[in-house]
């Protein structure tokens, strides 16, 4: 414990000692913000070791008058000194010894001989006081005076700090009743606390970075949902900052949590492409920045209507790492033909992608959106349909290189990858938005990227969703017919499949679609979220070139 010589005094540059403090860095000390109120510039001395020595008050607590909360105060010595910091416990561990153990506190009270004194204390966070401080009862004859204010709280058996007295009850000069500031209470009004408490979860130093990233983003509105979505509950309370919502996570919650809610933070922050990088360094799982997921292979169906004899050019690409790879001429073919013509050429490509995590999309006309492509033959000889692997559907429209459409896709799809979840927007069987209110509302949010339906969209709700650039929309293609909607069976299937997607990451969303579909098979009458379900799925970077055939 090197002779506790960590523990200090704080007085004005000319003279006297009026309150206490510890040193936890080499430069650096912690005591109470009223101890130094006034004060830019004051001495602190180590009994017995170096003494006044000036120290600068680099930051303050919000305190400003007796009974405030934030009474903390940073003191930097101009230079390092030769002595050892305090060894600081985590909070959760001062929470666990404090119920078992006596502590010590000192002071320097007004005295003769102007020396130190020292007391001891019994505290628990069961006697705590508005979320902010713990009660400090003394022991036999010992009282807490004036002086002894920005005192650690330490085991007297290790030295390990778990607090700071702030104050006391005073009967004349003393007292035997005070207060103290547990270290979770600290850190709450001085964040880079936490760079030197022993927390188990990342290291110190990704620790140390990401709270420098997060410096001076507030805990907003937004994040609030978002950390809502993540862990299934309100935070009581709130945050001071974004950094202590993440502290939050990670110190209650398993570290998949705290991944997932770190990608919704990173959609906050003013400089992304920095946490990104921190994030391939620090988070398990974590992509390269600059290497962009391609997301899976593909066998990629594209259907255009020709503009006379109802006939469609079918064309089958395939999509591997990124890329086109092999794939089947255009054939124009009547409407009835489409189905047998797809059903060969998936069948035909398809062994190109087995061993392979795959899937099927079809980009066709906006009329053809809603159709049960699932339920398609993979293999027509054996009736094996393609249920079994994920199906999307794709607006075709957004494959042309001139679509106003695919520019607006781009957008939202940017967006939606780069916060890495899905956040989708419910719409109700019963929603009120009818013609140009939905665009309207759409255009008006440019960061909606997934909408859910708690039943089949109408044709101007498609067409708006379209046109405004929405990458993501799942529904049910069986339409609700209740006509009391409070608890309808289009609510129960919105309720389900938002909460199936919200977490997700985009690129999670097709295999989220083919396991609500397996589900559904054993739902039997049941109505369930995944059967007749429909995910439209449109990334724009997956774009095959066109078919010689394709008319402009």
């Amino acid at each position: 414990m090197d002779d506790w010589q960590w523990r200090a005094w704080v007085g004005r540059p000319g003279g006297g000692r009026h309150g206490a403090a510890f040193l936890v860095t080499d430069t650096r000390l912690l005591t109470c913000a009223h101890t130094v109120h006034g004060m830019d510039e004051v001495h602190v001395g180590f009994p017995g070791l170096l003494e006044d020595l000036p120290a600068t008050v680099v930051h303050r607590g919000d305190w400003q008058t007796s009974g405030d909360k934030g009474d903390v105060a940073v003191l930097e010595l101009d230079e390092p000194v030769p002595l050892t910091p305090a060894r600081l416990a985590a909070p959760e561990d001062a929470r666990t010894r404090a119920a078992e153990r006596e502590f010590g506190v000192w002071g320097f009270p007004r005295r003769p001989d102007g020396g130190e004194r020292h007391a001891t204390v019994t505290t628990s966070p069961r006697w705590g006081r508005e979320q902010e401080w713990w009660e400090l009862r003394t022991k036999g004859s010992d009282a807490l005076e004036e002086g002894y204010s920005g005192s650690p709280v330490y085991d007297t058996a290790t030295g390990e700090v778990i607090g700071m007295v702030t104050n006391a009850e005073l009967r004349g000069d003393r007292g035997d009743l005070g207060w103290m500031l547990p270290m979770g209470s600290i850190r709450r009004h001085w964040e880079a606390l936490d760079d030197l408490l022993p927390l188990r979860w990342l290291t110190a130093g990704a620790r140390r970075e990401l709270r420098e990233l997060l410096a001076g983003v507030r805990f907003t509105d937004p994040l609030a949902a978002d950390l809502e979505r993540v862990v299934g509950r309100r935070a009581l309370g709130g945050f001071r900052s974004a950094w202590g919502s993440v502290r939050y996570v990670a110190e209650g919650w398993p570290e998949e949590k705290l991944v997932r809610y770190l990608a919704a933070v990173a959609g906050h922050l003013p400089e992304p492409g920095r946490f990104a990088a921190w994030s391939v360094r620090h988070l398990p799982g974590a992509a390269p920045a600059e290497a962009p997921r391609s997301g899976p292979a593909s066998v990629i169906v594209r259907l255009e209507r020709v503009t006379f004899d109802n006939a469609f050019d079918v064309t089958v690409h395939t999509w591997i790492d990124g890329a086109e790879g092999p794939f089947r001429r255009t054939e124009r073919v009547a409407e009835r033909q489409v189905r047998p013509t797809v059903e060969a050429g998936v069948a035909g490509l398809a062994p190109a992608l087995f061993g392979r995590d795959w899937m099927i999309e079809f980009a066709v006309p906006e009329s053809w959106l809603g159709k049960p492509f699932e339920q398609w033959y993979l293999d027509p000889r054996n009736k094996i349909q393609m249920r079994k692997y994920p199906v999307v559907v794709r607006d075709v429209e957004r494959l042309r290189p001139d679509s106003i459409r695919r520019d607006q896709a781009h957008h939202r799809w940017r967006l939606l990858t780069e916060r890495g979840r899905s956040d989708p927007h419910p719409i109700a069987c019963d929603a009120p938005r009818k013609g140009s209110e939905f665009q309207d509302w759409l255009e008006a949010h440019v960061d909606f990227c997934v909408l859910v339906y708690g039943s089949r969209p109408v044709k101007n709700w498609l067409t708006a969703a379209l046109n405004n650039g929405i990458p993501v929309m799942l529904w049910t293609r069986t339409p609700c017919d209740s006509s009391a909607h409070g608890d309808c069976r289009g609510h129960r299937v919105l309720d389900e499949l938002t909460a199936a997607v919200v977490d997700k990451h985009p690129y999670e969303l097709p295999q989220v679609a083919l396991a609500l579909r397996k589900k559904a098979l054993l739902a039997k009458d049941e109505p369930h979220c995944g059967r007749d379900l429909t995910l439209l799925w449109d990334d724009p970077s997956r774009l095959p070139d066109p078919p010689l055939a394709m008319e402009v």
